[in-house]
């Protein structure tokens, strides 16, 4: 089943959105059974794991905890291993590493069974929580995901950090993550020096951030072999898949493929990049009207 969203007028996220402080509810930090990770939870309802992407870090921007999400699930995230301050296990990482990271959150948190919403890198980990533990998972969502192998993989984004000029490396991951963001610069050039002036800023905080500048690169060496198309018919949880018309960094080829792969999945497709999940309201109601309604 495809569902198609609405127009976007805007397809980056605003400064005051990236900038969201979230004072009530703030991050602590626990040991769960595997490593100490640094969570937040927010919100009133059945349990909701968010697994956030690539760039995940708390202490910067959780748009999550912005979303209507938190009116009807209780919400927790989680800075992922080497990110944020969470733990910096040693040793090499696998995907099967997040996916246990997060079922061990689970089990400090009391949870049994959650819905689990993977954004991203957060949707490559999604996808081995599901396959390691499936009867932890109620319904799962996947946004802005890539399954790797015969699925296809999501761009090699871990050759960016070759590019040493900073601005030229935001510019590339501009252009990666929305297709239109090539004829943004040349229709309206303020708006995209505006674009990538947040970015350089919301960078710099990343990278300066704990040890995010060793952590980051580790994550990004995970990601890049990851590959779990041969077993996605095993996933029986009902999913919904989101997906961004303009995404160019996790193509809308790859959720179709998703698709084609998991026997119980749907596929919403937005006028998005690969922002699509907070980008607009319409992916979020779309996940609360199947979850909750």
């Amino acid at each position: 089943m495809v569902l198609n969203g609405t127009k976007l007028d805007f397809f980056f996220l605003t400064i005051t959105e990236c900038t969201t402080s979230h004072l009530m509810h703030a991050p602590r930090l626990i040991q769960t059974s595997n490593l100490a990770l640094n969570i937040k939870v927010q919100g009133e309802g059945p349990p909701l794991l968010f697994l956030g992407g690539s760039n995940f870090d708390l202490s910067i921007r959780a748009l999550v905890f912005d979303s209507a999400l938190t009116k009807h699930f209780t919400v927790a995230a989680a800075d992922p291993r080497g990110l944020g301050r969470s733990a910096i296990p040693e040793g090499s990482w696998s995907m099967q590493d997040y996916a246990a990271d997060a079922i061990s959150l689970m089990d400090a948190l009391g949870w049994s069974t959650a819905f689990v919403l993977g954004e991203s890198f957060g949707a490559m980990v999604a996808m081995e929580l599901a396959l390691m533990a499936p009867d932890r998972v109620a319904k799962l969502g996947l946004a802005a995901g890539a399954s790797g192998g015969q699925g296809g993989s999501s761009y090699p984004i871990h050759h960016l950090l070759n590019i040493n000029d900073h601005r030229e490396r935001i510019i590339q991951s501009l252009k990666i993550q929305d297709l239109r963001f090539d004829n943004l610069l040349v229709q309206d050039p303020e708006e995209a020096e505006a674009l990538i002036t947040l970015r350089l800023n919301n960078d710099d905080a990343f990278l300066n951030h704990c040890s995010n500048a060793t952590g980051y690169p580790r994550l990004l060496a995970t990601r890049a072999s990851h590959d779990c198309w041969d077993r996605l018919p095993e996933i029986a949880t009902p999913t919904l898949i989101i997906a961004g018309k303009f995404d160019n960094q996790a193509p809308l080829e790859r959720a179709k493929s998703l698709l084609e792969q998991m026997p119980q999945a749907e596929l919403a497709i937005f006028d998005n990049g690969h922002n699509v999940l907070f980008a607009t309201a319409a992916p979020v109601d779309t996940l609360i009207e199947g979850w909750v309604r």
